[in-house]
């Protein structure tokens, strides 16, 4: 039972990075493949995660603590790009 609860914050959490850098991407005006690019995935690799974004499977690489990084990081300097802009 704890390791659901633990993984259902996890999904949750994994999730809304994935949506918080698509709205900043947004924002800013990236293409499909900037955003690719910024967190250095294949095409591959991001159609996994774009599925697991629309409730699909967990994709097996980069692994999650290495794919929370990439996008903690990328987020946080499309944040500073977007408030430059405005």
């Amino acid at each position: 039972m704890l390791w659901n609860l633990a993984w259902d914050a996890t999904d949750a959490l994994t999730r809304a990075q994935l949506a918080m850098f698509h709205t900043l991407g947004d924002q800013i005006s990236l293409t499909e493949d900037d955003r690719r690019r910024a967190l250095d995935l294949n095409d591959r690799t991001w159609m996994a995660w774009m599925d697991f974004l629309s409730d699909g499977p967990l994709p097996a690489e980069p692994p999650l603590p290495e794919m929370l990084r990439r996008l903690g990081e990328t987020t946080f300097n499309l944040s500073v790009v977007a408030e430059a802009r405005s």
